[in-house]
């Protein structure tokens, strides 16, 4: 089926929702006051309902028109980017292509990554993109970000391609001097009267603790639930408690001594973590290039995300 409105249509629905005015709408598109209300009104007659409600004063879009923005807002800037890296690899242009990593701000990792980068494909360049960290895949999904970092289990969903990273430790963190840090390991007997500071992993379904590591044979008695893991990193380094983290994502504070890392369990426990793309972007395209960069830089080193300090 061949839609009804097309890509001028959709800009100008978009316009309108930003500005509240149609003849605000048509000076940021270029065009006539006149040659805005007649688009508008081609667009309700071709799609049969109303797609705007006026007042006195504003215009806004009707429920229906705003479903249709918000999906048009969506397929726009996929068409601009892929235009743009289109023409970049065309002409030999650098091309922008947006990263982000879930769960964790760190990214101690990424000046070693970039000096990677910029001899293995010269022509990417990476913006960070601060969504992915709580909601990485539907970050994915509205396309706020190209490609991002993140454990588990891959997604059973066809619209997602994964690109393994490896597999990192998952510890439990302390100050060396914490009354726990003489033992070899950590489980949940050790922390039944511990306080135990808990942040959010992932807003995603399917990615919470107990999904991943299975609900504790104790149930923990202290628990307090802090809104970003740097928040948690700065109250076990103080000594009030302690944290479970992937071990990269502690790595700095391990090198200098003021954290401790202990094992989950007397085998110990680890994240598999992946670069994530869609799967509707070309595999030789700026984000599947991103994601495969990550992949072999990690492969080149050889022992994980560990060696990687990632």
């Amino acid at each position: 089926m061949i839609p009804r409105l097309t890509i001028s249509h959709l800009a100008l629905l978009s316009a309108v929702a930003e500005t509240r005015s149609i003849t605000a709408a048509a000076v940021r598109l270029g065009i006539t006051q006149s040659a805005a209300s007649h688009r508008l009104k081609e667009a309700e007659r071709r799609i049969g309902f109303r797609l705007l409600r006026r007042t006195e004063k504003v215009v806004t879009l009707t429920p229906e028109g705003e479903k249709i923005r918000a999906l048009s807002e969506q397929f726009l800037d996929e068409l601009g980017r892929l235009e743009q890296e289109l023409e970049a690899s065309y002409n030999g242009k650098q091309i922008l292509v947006r990263l982000g990593q879930a769960t964790y701000s760190r990214y101690h990792w990424l000046p070693a990554f970039l000096s990677h980068l910029e001899k293995a494909d010269p022509q990417l360049t990476v913006d960070l993109a601060g969504s992915a960290t709580s909601k990485p895949l539907s970050s994915l999904s509205q396309g706020t970000v190209d490609v991002v970092t993140m454990y588990g289990r891959p997604s059973a969903l066809p619209k997602f391609r994964w690109f393994n990273l490896g597999s990192d430790p998952l510890v439990a963190v302390m100050s060396p001097d914490h009354r726990l840090a003489e033992l070899p390991y950590i489980d949940s007997e050790s922390l039944i009267e511990e306080r135990y500071y808990a942040y959010p992993i992932s807003y995603e379904p399917g990615f919470e603790w107990e999904t991943i590591l299975g609900v504790p044979d104790t149930m923990y008695r202290r628990v307090t639930h802090m809104p970003t893991p740097e928040a948690v990193i700065d109250l076990v380094r103080a000594g009030f408690g302690v944290g479970v983290f992937s071990r990269w994502a502690i790595e700095p504070e391990i090198a200098d001594g003021t954290l401790i890392a202990k094992p989950i369990g007397e085998n110990g426990f680890s994240l598999d973590w992946w670069a994530v793309m869609r799967a509707s972007d070309p595999e030789n395209g700026a984000g599947g290039r991103l994601a495969r960069a990550l992949a072999n830089w990690n492969d080149r080193l050889g022992n994980g995300l560990g060696t990687l300090a990632f």
